[in-house]
């Protein structure tokens, strides 16, 4: 899910909608798919005439080169620019969906359908409180269903069936799939995100709900996401996450190649070596850039006859339009080659980051674990309710436990404790698995030349490499949230997902500094895109701005008024006789007025009477501008956002 790259086109007419992820739209008959930002064709796209020229196109390039002459800029510049920016096209029939909005109220709502969440789930539905369980995708069980044979002693998918029977006897506990936890604000309000029929265009009704929730207390078990590596040319089709590998070819029978290079600093990554041998494909070698190699899962591969390479690492990937081989080198060294192996795939794993993007959303911190090589929140200091209480939990991998046995203790403690469960249902028992540690590898190898750096890369779909961050870190962008901006690392539609810790990293290295000095950027909702329709619910065609009428609106009306918009109400502006221009009419009703009487229908203007002690302070609350100074006697327009910021 954390794929930035494979962007797609889907539908056509009333039902396009460009940017869809291809690694999680699910498919379904009659499901059309185009490609996209190509050009003239996909086959022979004209941009990658960059590659060639990306000596001379390196970060900030454009802060530079398009200041002079300045002419250029509106003949030149520009109209290029306009061309080659953006994602996708914009549509242009109407859209033929429906969309709502949801208003929910719930006193537990747990973000994440892995074990961690189902377990969290178990534990908050035996209190009695009204909870409500989601999961993004359209199968519970997370990761279990792919890395894991048993849990508690019995099959995953006999473990799943069981758990979810268990929870849907509960009339307390609210199950839903392919929901996304998308942002998480003050006040226990937070926004899911539903895709009703997406799969199945057939099934009529919403396309997408927006929940609006009000929640007591939220815990997130988001799990963790897979980190890559930073070798050359690491952005060649061909090259993928192993856990991305090994979910395709366990999860959906897919094979991605016949000859799968894993190149990885943890043991992780040997699940994917051992699934692909088992499956009869060739593993030429695991390239481990740890000189002590892995544990136990590194003794079952060389059992089946795998070669495993320690501390080496991949110098350069080999090929053109996919990947036809790798160059290993020593880890240590400068990239000499020592070995040409050829290869159609090549899984890597620079190990696993806890999701904390909702842990974050609300001001939750975090520290840095060296030794697991992570960032992980920080549980003293969780995002705070107004009544000085924490309102969000993080638990399992999200909270930084990776393994089966302590994601399901630590969901359970604290879900326990959270919502006072004092005999909570047990976890399942397993037993967990002896790893060697991970070591930290930021580039590959270590001593990389610029040649290699300038071919490493970090954020896939912005196209930033490694000697873009440390050219910024030269330049003078030292803060963490500069070098963002100049080089626009983790500014693409994932957020960041896959490229933010390696690109920390990196800046702390140019920096010499260490990397919770760093820092991180700021994780801003939503998780991942929401389409505009999911936004805008209802509010379209007539009743996007539902126009409002006086009780005296249709006597207005019979005398001629013509009607001025005065917000979403209709309030007459004049009343033209024997044609008037509407000036002529204006000024006879001022001076009718001034020699008479006149009469306003101010029916469209709102009163709502608020008293008390600390009324101005709470009108303070609700306005974009200060309203507590406002003396007696006097008025002021003021300015209401809702909770988006419209």
């Amino acid at each position: 899910p954390e794929e930035p790259n494979a962007l797609v086109n889907l539908g056509k007419g009333g039902k396009f909608e460009p940017n869809q992820r291809a690694t999680t739209t699910e498919l379904f008959e009659g499901l059309e798919a185009t490609s996209q930002n190509h050009w003239p064709s996909l086959e022979f796209d004209i941009g990658a005439l960059n590659m060639k020229l990306s000596r001379f196109l390196p970060a900030g390039f454009y802060y530079k080169m398009f200041m002079h002459p300045r002419p250029l800029w509106k003949h030149v510049y520009e109209p290029f620019i306009r061309q080659s920016a953006g994602l996708g096209q914009a549509p242009t029939s109407k859209d033929t969906s429906n969309y709502e909005h949801f208003y929910a109220f719930y006193d537990i709502v747990i973000i994440g359908g892995g074990i961690a969440g189902l377990q969290a789930a178990r534990v908050a539905g035996a209190s009695g409180q009204r909870v409500l369980l989601m999961e993004q995708s359209a199968h519970w069980g997370g990761r279990a269903r792919i890395d894991d044979e048993a849990v508690g002693g019995v099959a995953v998918e006999t473990f799943l069936k069981n758990t979810l029977a268990e929870l849907q006897k509960l009339p307390n506990v609210t199950l839903r799939k392919r929901m996304m936890g998308a942002g998480i604000y003050d006040h226990g309000y937070l926004l899911g995100y539903e895709r009703l029929s997406d799969h199945a265009p057939e099934m009529g009704g919403p396309r997408h709900r927006l929940w609006r929730i009000r929640a007591g207390h939220i815990i997130t078990a988001t799990g963790a996401a897979e980190r890559p590596l930073s070798f050359a040319e690491n952005d060649k089709p061909g090259v993928i996450l192993a856990s991305a590998l090994r979910e395709y070819l366990i999860g959906y029978g897919v094979s991605l190649g016949d000859r799968t290079v894993v190149v990885t600093n943890n043991d992780d990554a040997y699940l994917t070596a051992i699934a692909v041998k088992n499956m009869g494909l060739d593993i030429p070698a695991i390239i481990d850039a740890r000189q002590g190699g892995a544990g136990v899962l590194g003794e079952k591969a060389r059992a089946l006859g795998i070669r495993v390479e320690t501390g080496k690492g991949i110098a350069k990937v080999s090929g053109s339009k996919r990947v036809t081989g790798v160059q290993i080198c020593a880890q240590a060294g400068e990239g000499t080659a020592l070995e040409d192996i050829a290869c159609d795939c090549v899984a890597m794993s620079g190990g696993w980051s806890p999701v904390v993007h909702l842990w974050s959303h609300c001001g939750g911190q975090l520290f840095w674990d060296t030794e697991n090589v992570m960032f992980r929140p920080d549980l003293d200091k969780a995002p705070m309710g107004q009544d000085g209480t924490a309102f969000v939990s993080v638990v399992g991998a999200a909270n930084g436990h990776l393994t089966q046995r302590a994601a399901l203790k630590d969901s359970t403690d604290q879900t326990a404790a959270m919502s006072g469960v004092a005999n909570p249902p047990k976890p399942p028992t397993t037993v967990s698995r002896e790893d060697a540690l991970i070591e930290a590898v930021w580039i590959m190898p270590e001593g990389a030349d610029v040649k290699l750096r300038s071919k490493a890369w970090l954020d896939f779909q912005n196209d930033v490499k490694v000697s873009d961050i440390q050219l910024a870190a030269q330049e003078g962008f030292e803060s963490v949230e500069h070098a963002k901006r100049y080089t626009t690392l983790g500014m693409a539609t994932d957020q960041g997902k896959l490229s933010n810790i390696n690109g920390l990293a990196t800046l702390a290295g140019a920096l010499n500094a260490d990397i919770p000095t760093v820092g991180t950027t700021t994780f801003r909702p939503p998780y991942t895109p929401i389409s505009m329709g999911a936004i805008a619910g209802h509010a379209r065609e007539d009743v996007f701005q539902p126009i409002r009428q006086t009780p005296m609106h249709e006597w207005h009306e019979a005398n001629g008024a013509y009607m001025e918009p005065v917000g979403q109400w209709r309030r007459p502006y004049c009343y033209p006789r024997g044609g008037e221009t509407h000036e002529e009419a204006v000024a006879r009703e001022i001076n009718q007025t001034r020699s008479s009487l006149g009469v306003l229908d101010a029916s469209t203007l709102g009163k709502l009477l608020v008293k008390g002690p600390d009324a101005a302070k709470f009108l303070d609350m609700l306005y974009t501008d200060i309203m507590s100074n406002l003396k007696p006697g006097k008025c002021r327009y003021g300015l209401m956002c809702s909770e988006n910021g419209f």
